[in-house]
C-alpha cells in the first residue's frame, strides 16, 4: 500500500526556507559506482543501497536538527524515462519523509546525479549528460528531468514536510549542455503543478562555492515568479574541494600556510555572489573529518562565516550505511559520544 503523507494543514503556505543548519541522510544514492549499474540495474533495496530510518532521524531531531537533505537517485525513482515513476522506490521515499515529519523536522529532496542519468545501451551502461547528443539522439534530454520533477512535485506539493526541491545534486563538466537552461526547464516545470515548495538550484563545477561567478557567470538565472529560489554552493576544506580529505591536517597545514583562511576564501566569492544578485544562498553540503580538532576549528570558523552572511546549509552526512567514513555525523554510530562537528551544529542552532 503506498503511504501518502497529507492532511489539510499541509495546504497551507509551506514555511520560509530556513537559515539553520541541517544535516544530509544518506543511503538511496549508495551503490551506483557499480560497473554495472544502470536504470535497468538499480541494485538491490537493503544490500546495494539503503533509506535512513527512525535510527538515523530521531537522534538527529533529538539534538535539535530541523532540516534534512535526502540523497536520491534519479535511475530508481523513474527506470523508464519519461514514465510512471517506480512504485516501491516512491513507498521508500515517503516512508522516510513520514519518519522526518514523525520527528518534527523538514526533508529537502535532493536529486543526487550530477548531471546525469546512467542508462542501459547496446554497448552497456553509460552516463548520458542531461541534453547531450550521442550517434544522433539525445537519450537524456531537459525534458526528461523535467518530467521527473513533474511527477515529484504532484506527489508531494501538498506535503509540508518536503520544504524544498534540489533540482540537482553537482553538475559538472557538462560539456555543450546549458545547465542554465536545463535548470530553467525544470522550474517551469514544478511551477505548473506547485507554487509553494522551495527550490535549490546548484550551480555548475561540482557547485563550488569558490567558482560560483566563475563558472556559472556574473548574473542569477534562474525566472521564477514566486521568488521561492535559492541557489546551493558545494564547500569543502581540503586541498582539491573534493570532501575526500586524503591528507592529514599536518599535511595540508605544510603545503598551505594559510590553511586557517580556507573558510572565508571559499565562501566569499559565493556570498558576494549571492549579495550581487540579492538572491538567497544555500551552502548544500560541507564537512570535515568529524573527530579532528584541527580540522573543526575550521569547521568552527566556516559556521561564523555561514552565521554572518545569514547562509544556511546542510553537514555532509549522516546515515546508517557509513561504517568508519571520517565525515559520518551519524549519532552514536562506532562512537561513545556524538561528533565534535554534530555538536557544533547543534551549538550553532
Amino acid at each position: 500500500m503506498r503511504v501518502h503523507e497529507s492532511s489539510q494543514a499541509d495546504h497551507v503556505l509551506k514555511q520560509d526556507f530556513p537559515t539553520s543548519i541541517g544535516v544530509s541522510i544518506a543511503g538511496p544514492e549508495f551503490g551506483t559506482h557499480h560497473s554495472d549499474f544502470s536504470n535497468a540495474n538499480p541494485g538491490v533495496f537493503e544490500v546495494d543501497y539503503t533509506y535512513p530510518g527512525a535510527s538515523t532521524i530521531e537522534p538527529l531531531a533529538q539534538r535539535g536538527i530541523r532540516l534534512m537533505r535526502l540523497p536520491v537517485r534519479w535511475e530508481r525513482l523513474q527506470p523508464a524515462l519519461g514514465e510512471e515513476l517506480d512504485p516501491q522506490e516512491l513507498d521508500r521515499l515517503v516512508r522516510t519523509i513520514a519518519q522526518v515529519r514523525a520527528s518534527e523536522a523538514r526533508v529537502i529532496i535532493d536529486l543526487h546525479n550530477y548531471g546525469r542519468y546512467r542508462t542501459l545501451t547496446a554497448r552497456g551502461p553509460r552516463d548520458c549528460i542531461i541534453d547531450q547528443r550521442i550517434d544522433g539522439q539525445t537519450p537524456v534530454s531537459s525534458e526528461h528531468l523535467a518530467d521527473l520533477w513533474t511527477r515529484l512535485a504532484i506527489h508531494f506539493h501538498d506535503n509540508s514536510t518536503v520544504i524544498a526541491y534540489g533540482l540537482m545534486n553537482e553538475p559538472h563538466d557538462m560539456g555543450r549542455s546549458k545547465w542554465d537552461e536545463i535548470s530553467q526547464r525544470s522550474v517551469d516545470a514544478i511551477r505548473a503543478v506547485d507554487q509553494q515548495t522551495w527550490l535549490l538550484v546548484a550551480g555548475d563545477a561540482w557547485s563550488s562555492t569558490e567558482k560560483f561567478s566563475r563558472v556559472n557567470g556574473p548574473d542569477a538565472w534562474i525566472n521564477d515568479a514566486t521568488g521561492r529560489v535559492l541557489y546551493e554552493g558545494h564547500c569543502y576544506l581540503d586541498h582539491d574541494s573534493s570532501g575526500q580529505y586524503k591528507l592529514s591536517f599536518a599535511e595540508e597545514a605544510f603545503n598551505d600556510p594559510s590553511i586557517r583562511q580556507r573558510p572565508a576564501k571559499r565562501l566569499q566569492p559565493f556570498v558576494e555572489w549571492c549579495q550581487q544578485n540579492r538572491v538567497r544562498g544555500f551552502v548544500g553540503e560541507f564537512g570535515v573529518p568529524v573527530d579532528d580538532a584541527n580540522w573543526n576549528d575550521l569547521f568552527s570558523e566556516m559556521l561564523v562565516q555561514m552565521d554572518q552572511a545569514d547562509l544556511g546549509g546542510c553537514v555532509w552526512a549522516a546515515g546508517p550505511w557509513w561504517a568508519d567514513y571520517p565525515l559520518s555525523v551519524e549519532v552514536g554510530h562506532s562512537k561513545e559520544l556524538d561528533p565534535l562537528s554534530l555538536r557544533k551544529i547543534v551549538e550553532r542552532n
